[in-house]
């Protein structure tokens, strides 16, 4: 039975949540939800009894019935005589998002998931629309029916199908999108929004020359949701050229996502018959999303977002892995040197030909829908001779929660933390109540440091300064105000495979550290150094063991150490 202490804390956790949600969120999430549950408008019984009829023209021989789909680690084996859209024998860290890929059907135009014929795709997604008739299963929600009408439309563009498959595909795009619409999520209206809006442009852009299916009441629609996208975008898109979310994983995602949106707002803005309001906009929204990938307006101090990508990308062109992220390709850094605090999205960028080093400086973000924020303020990634030296331990995935849990605390990053007290209150999988926040961060150009101040959800203010030499960085963590109990340490969780050696001396303690390719770093301290395990994410459902070190010294509460190379 709960006690009235637990009573009043569960309160406490749901005001500091809901206090900086928008109101609309929440009656939206509200209505949302009413809908999902009770609102008919398809009838899908007519594309049911031609899918069924038309199935039978597809027959494979026994060597083409078995293929393999491999996404988030996790590849799965299927048979066309016993197809199972909903295998079970899925990893618990990937599950949901390896059930939402799957039904989502982008794996057809990306070779690197799997290589599936013409023939075959035709007939999965034939099989697909006799048994997912039901609008109000899971499959119909939002964000996999956007990403669907998505991978629909690009696959009819670049491959031959059976005459008969384009015009039931048509029929049941017409039915999804009637629904997407009353389902937008505008209770959450992040990168989730964003992919409505392409999947709504997508599946418009595909019917717009069947007056059958495109109709006055479709092309009121799309002008609705051509609004939507505008002030999204200039939302969403912040100064610095940085998706909102602070997320490099999810920042490439909505670079994909706006490069889709350009070119089916320019496809819109050529259709000569539709009205001219509407062909206005959708040439504005073409234009403002070319400005926000790739144009420099430097006189309004506007990045793009392809270069704050570029910022935040290391010499190998992987993205570095802050909150809900994977360690995938991003793009190749233009730049060899550069040095920049990045104020709107809250990131501080060093390059150079001998290392790169970013650190996170930026409350959980946006305010209204953390979601994928991490415990990682003053945390960083540090890459010396063009290898990872210090990781961020990065993201499991979703579905497992003990897991998600562990990868979003504060243990789980490299920053200064009184023990076992997070630093902001993290709770269920994509909760957050009350949080850290940002005092003060300056950067000092003359002197090459940076200083920043924080405090975290119990009052404690901590402040990390950090001084940038040629072959050297010095961390000085501070713990100027406690409020809770435990032992004050800095911890740094070092890139898989690299061999520790530590020798303990009178004065100081060095932690030497060899890396694969046979170069070397040392960590110089006076602090107390202990040794664990913990276990990173380099992409969504892989996990790979690797050493964390933690500082500590239980006399005084400043921590410093050298990173030495």
């Amino acid at each position: 039975m709960e006690s009235g202490r637990d009573s009043y804390l569960h309160l406490f956790r749901y005001y500091h949540t809901l206090k900086n949600m928008k109101f609309g969120q929440i009656i939206n999430y509200i209505l949302f939800k009413r809908r999902r549950k009770k609102l008919s408008i398809i009838d899908a019984r007519g594309i049911i009894a031609l899918t069924e009829s038309l199935k039978q023209n597809y027959k494979f021989e026994d060597n083409q019935k078995n293929f393999d789909i491999c996404f988030y680690n996790q590849p799965i084996s299927f048979n066309t005589d016993e197809l199972n859209w909903e295998p079970r024998n899925i990893s618990t860290e990937t599950e949901e998002m390896w059930l939402i890929k799957l039904h989502s059907f982008d794996w057809l135009n990306d070779e690197n998931s799997t290589n599936i014929s013409d023939k075959l795709a035709s007939f999965l997604i034939l099989d697909w629309l006799s048994k997912y008739s039901d609008e109000h299963s899971k499959v119909w929600e939002p964000y996999t029916l956007s990403k669907r009408l998505v991978s629909w439309t690009k696959w009819l563009s670049s491959n031959k199908t059976a005459p008969e498959l384009p015009s039931i595909i048509k029929l049941s795009v017409s039915q999804q999108l009637k629904r997407l619409f009353i389902d937008l999520e505008y209770f959450n209206p992040g990168n989730e929004l964003i992919e409505n809006i392409r999947g709504f442009l997508a599946g418009c852009c595909l019917l717009i020359n069947s007056s059958q299916y495109f109709n006055n009441e479709l092309e009121y629609q799309l002008e609705q949701i051509i609004d939507e996208a505008i002030e999204q975008l200039n939302i969403q898109i912040l100064k610095d050229g940085a998706h909102f979310e602070r997320s490099p994983y999810y920042h490439f995602k909505m670079l994909e996502a706006m490069k889709d949106i350009k070119n089916l707002a320019v496809n819109i803005s050529k259709q000569g018959f539709l009205l001219p309001d509407l062909l206005e906009k959708a040439d504005n929204l073409a234009t403002l999303c070319q400005d926000k990938i790739e144009s420099m307006m430097k006189w309004h101090k506007i990045e793009s977002m392809m270069k704050w990508l570029e910022k935040l990308t290391f010499s190998n062109g992987e993205v570095s892995q802050f909150n809900d992220s994977a360690r995938i390709k991003g793009l190749n850094r233009s730049f060899e040197e550069l040095t920049e605090l990045l104020e709107d999205s809250g990131f501080f960028v060093k390059h150079n030909s001998d290392y790169s080093f970013i650190l996170s400086c930026g409350s959980p973000s946006p305010a209204f829908l953390p979601s994928h924020s991490h415990c990682d303020i003053l945390s960083y990634e540090l890459e010396i001779n063009k290898q990872l030296a210090v990781i961020d331990s990065g993201c499991s995935g979703y579905d497992n929660e003990t897991l998600r849990q562990m990868s979003r605390e504060t243990e789980a990053h490299n920053l200064p933390m009184v023990q076992h007290q997070d630093q902001s209150d993290i709770w269920g999988r994509f909760n957050f109540g009350k949080r850290a926040k940002i005092i003060n961060r300056v950067f000092n150009k003359e002197d090459s440091s940076l200083e920043i101040e924080i405090k975290d959800q119990f009052g404690q203010i901590l402040i990390r300064r950090i001084s940038f030499s040629n072959k050297s960085i010095e961390i000085s963590d501070l713990l100027k105000k406690r409020r809770m109990e435990g032992c004050f340490v800095s911890l740094l969780h070092l890139a898989p495979n690299i061999e520790l050696e530590i020798k303990q001396g009178e004065c100081e303690n060095i932690i030497n550290c060899k890396m694969t390719n046979d170069l070397k770093f040392s960590i110089i301290t006076k602090a107390n150094v202990r040794v664990s395990d913990y276990i990173s994410f380099p992409d969504f459902g892989k996990s790979v063991g690797a050493k964390m070190l933690s500082l500590s010294n239980k006399e005084a509460e400043e921590l410093t150490y050298v990173i030495k190379w």
